[in-house]
């Protein structure tokens, strides 16, 4: 039994139907079958449904590639953290092994999300190759900047990594209709603490209340480092669910001036400088800094971190789902979201056929179970791959992690995606962000009430909305 009351095979059982329904996994056997099918691509010369995560694993198939293709050079944008690029790196120096036609010249340490795509795009140097979020490369796509993958791989295809993985990349607008991206994730925020300061997580909003004044008042440490004003609404997302509250309504019309956001605001405002257990003026480095340094006894984080703070706080450290908001009986239910690889259109690229193709190889493999199972072992990303996912969950509830207390550490993270919200995934979510950003930084710099942030909020997405014509 775990902190939750529930077995580990309980847990695993219901983040399993929670997150995927899999009807059957099918053994994947590494062989490659040349395609009976020859419909290839406009200047591909590999038929368009050899294009497989089996077939990219196979010998035969490489040297396939190579004899056809020839020798190509492909440029990748890396936006992984340290410990997931260490999954990386073993899974590219296989992948050029098994590939030596194709040169991969990676960038390494490139921000998710940030305008230097769309700025070498436009200028038509933008990597062949990028790693981003779903939502970020939705907007990409909306504006014709990545390849529509539906055009280029076969339904079956999609069908090999998790449901919710595999939608989170899929965007269905009047400008753009199709998958875009191959996930090599599922991720999402959960709550870390520290077992120095706090033996048991609390289950509702008033146990955590209760329980960090008893952390300040014994330990003089601040209880949660959270940085409301200085971040984009990710992590409030959850909070906001919470109180009761949904970024979209009907006809995915923005629904952020409303009571749930008023209140979810003014929550997080008593517990930073009403309470004063929320340490003020954070932003996501400083929360990180005082949580390895056992400054702190909660921060709200994803498992894209896990390595940083195992590395400092070791067996110390604490995993578990976000609380019940108290007010409501709802649980904060953060955004359940995928990165993923992603290819860029021609146009912004000036990719040519052949390098289109060596990048579709790239992202197949990357997302193929072996990296994907990497990425599990070496920094402990939920796998989006099927047959990772599967490989993931079992050993887990073997007990087969180590240290063995790491097992009990995932057990919390996974044990989140019971209480998830979809990722909104369309063109207007892009004006969340900085819609949030705005105003509630205003709100926490006592430069307006909670009431006028969130009418804020949601003017600035119509205005937006109005102006892209969306």
């Amino acid at each position: 039994m775990n902190r939750l009351g529930l077995s580990t095979g309980a847990i695993i059982g219901i983040v399993v139907a929670v997150i995927v329904i899999i009807a059957a996994v099918v053994a994947v056997v590494y062989l490659y079958k040349p395609s009976t099918t020859q419909a290839t691509a406009p200047g591909f010369v590999i038929p368009m449904s050899d294009f497989t995560p089996q077939n990219v694993y196979s010998s035969s198939f490489a040297q396939t590639f190579c004899s056809k293709v020839g020798n190509v050079t492909i440029t990748v944008w890396n936006t992984y953290s340290t410990s997931e690029n260490k999954a990386f790196n073993t899974s590219l120096t296989s992948f050029e092994q098994l590939y030596p036609c194709i040169h991969v010249e990676v960038t390494y340490g490139v921000s998710i999300a940030t305008s230097n795509f769309i700025s070498a795009a436009k200028a038509g140097q933008a990597p062949i190759v990028y790693r981003d979020t779903s939502d970020d490369s939705g907007k990409l796509f909306a504006a014709g900047l990545l390849l529509n993958l539906s055009e280029y791989l076969l339904p079956s295809v999609f069908e090999q990594y998790l449901p919710t993985a595999a939608q989170n990349f899929y965007l269905n607008t009047p400008s753009a209709h199709g998958y875009y991206g191959l996930p090599d994730n599922i991720n999402y925020i959960v709550m870390f603490y520290n077992k120095q300061y706090i033996t048991s997580p609390p289950n509702t909003t008033d146990q955590l209340i209760n329980m960090c004044l008893q952390v300040n008042s014994t330990y003089h440490v601040w209880c949660i480092a959270y940085g409301v004003g200085s971040e984009w609404g990710y992590r409030f997302a959850a909070w906001f669910a919470g109180f009761g509250g949904q970024i979209f309504g009907p006809n995915n019309m923005p629904q952020l001036n409303s009571s749930a956001m008023v209140n979810a605001l003014e929550f997080w405002y008593n517990l930073t400088y009403g309470l004063h257990i929320n340490a003020p003026d954070m932003n996501p480095s400083l929360e990180g800094q005082l949580f390895t340094s056992n400054e702190t006894a909660i921060i709200f984080d994803g498992p894209w971190d896990l390595g940083t703070y195992f590395k400092a706080l070791g067996c110390n450290l604490g995993a578990a789902p976000l609380p019940v908001v108290s007010q409501t009986g709802l649980h904060a239910s953060p955004l359940i979201g995928s990165t993923g690889w992603v290819i860029a259109s021609p146009q912004a690229s000036g990719a040519t056929p052949q390098q289109l193709e060596a990048a579709l190889v790239f992202i197949l493999y990357m997302t193929g179970p072996q990296a994907d199972l990497n990425l599990w072992n070496y920094a402990h990303d939920i796998p989006a791959n099927v047959q990772a996912y599967n490989q993931a969950v079992s050993q887990l509830k073997a007990g087969q992690l180590s240290p063995s207390c790491l097992n009990d550490i995932m057990e919390g993270i996974f044990a989140q995606a019971q209480y998830g919200q979809k990722f909104p995934n369309i063109p207007a979510m892009a004006y969340y962000w900085p819609a949030f950003h705005q105003y509630a930084t205003a709100y926490f710099a006592n430069q307006t009430t909670a009431q006028a942030a969130a009418q804020g909020m949601e003017q600035y997405m119509l205005q937006q909305m109005a102006q892209s014509g969306g």
